[in-house]
């Protein structure tokens, strides 16, 4: 669990020190990096 070899691509990457909160990966980084648009097409 405590592993500084492996990391879980899911969970949050960054942040300072060890707080444990990043701000690459998982849902927050997806979020962060996403931004809604509207796509009208002709059908």
């Amino acid at each position: 669990m405590n592993s500084w070899f492996l990391r879980d691509l899911r969970t949050p990457f960054g942040g300072m020190k060890s707080s444990g909160i990043g701000r690459e990966g998982g849902v927050h980084g997806l979020e962060f990096y996403s931004e809604l648009s509207n796509v009208c097409i002709k059908l």
